[in-house]
């Protein structure tokens, strides 16, 4: 059997062409992770677009790339992203 240990850490560059399934992988790995993420080549879509949207609302930090359309910086939240609401309000979407 193959044993494989756990890291702590991931560092470098991965260049893959738009997509929307991966643009939107990548921004959620990246609100979920510890430290900024800056993600490149974001496909120009509604769903995308939406994705951000849902970062705002639920106060993940995401500066837009003043020089690049597809490129952001994600602030992530080390773990589960946790709703600004209170229990009873609902995030609408």
């Amino acid at each position: 059997p193959l044993t494989a240990s756990p890291i702590k850490s991931l560092d470098g560059t991965v260049t893959l062409p738009g997509s929307k399934s991966l643009s939107n992988r990548c921004l959620l790995l990246a609100a979920l992770s510890d430290g900024e993420t800056r993600v490149e080549n974001l496909l120009e879509s509604d769903d995308i677009r939406y994705m951000l949207e849902a970062l705002d609302k639920m106060n993940v930090p995401v500066k837009r790339d003043a020089d690049d359309d597809t490129a952001v910086t994600v602030t992530g939240q080390a773990g589960p992203i946790n709703s600004p609401l209170s229990a009873d309000e609902v995030c609408e979407l």
